[in-house]
């Protein structure tokens, strides 16, 4: 009996190691928990956006910001920022006012004149006009 158990048990060895290699048409086993975990993706969730700009905030924020610069000696920056506002809101008439005295101030007279006529076009009884008009004086 001994000998049947034997042979039993080498059978049974046999035939588990023979259905432990792996088959070709079988798919991939699971990679352990331990790579599965470092194999996962890093990203991070981004916040939820509580509340977009609208366009008149983000031109506001340009010209503050522009002063800021204008106030620093920062010429360039200030207007940059201005022709931000510009885009933000082009048929506001302070924007394009604000641009042309900055491009005034940067000897930029083709454009100075070209912002101060949008100012007159777009308000044209605002309250800067006798400044653009003086402004469009001396530049011609």
């Amino acid at each position: 009996m001994d000998d049947q158990r034997t042979s039993l048990f080498s059978r049974r060895s046999a035939s588990s190691d023979s259905s432990s290699s792996p088959d070709p048409d079988a798919p991939p086993a699971a990679p352990p928990a331990d790579d599965a975990a470092n194999t996962r993706s890093t990203r991070r969730k981004l916040p939820k956006v509580q509340k977009l700009q609208s366009d008149e905030d983000r031109a506001a924020e340009d010209l503050n910001i522009a002063k800021f610069y204008e106030g620093k000696g920062n010429l360039n920056a200030a207007y940059l920022r201005t022709k931000d506002a510009v885009k933000s809101l082009p048929n506001d008439p302070e924007t394009h006012f604000a641009l042309a005295q900055l491009a005034r101030k940067m000897q930029k007279r083709d454009e100075a004149i070209a912002e101060f006529n949008a100012y007159l076009k777009l308000d044209p009884d605002g309250l800067k006009i006798d400044d653009a008009r003086k402004a469009l004086s001396q530049l011609q």
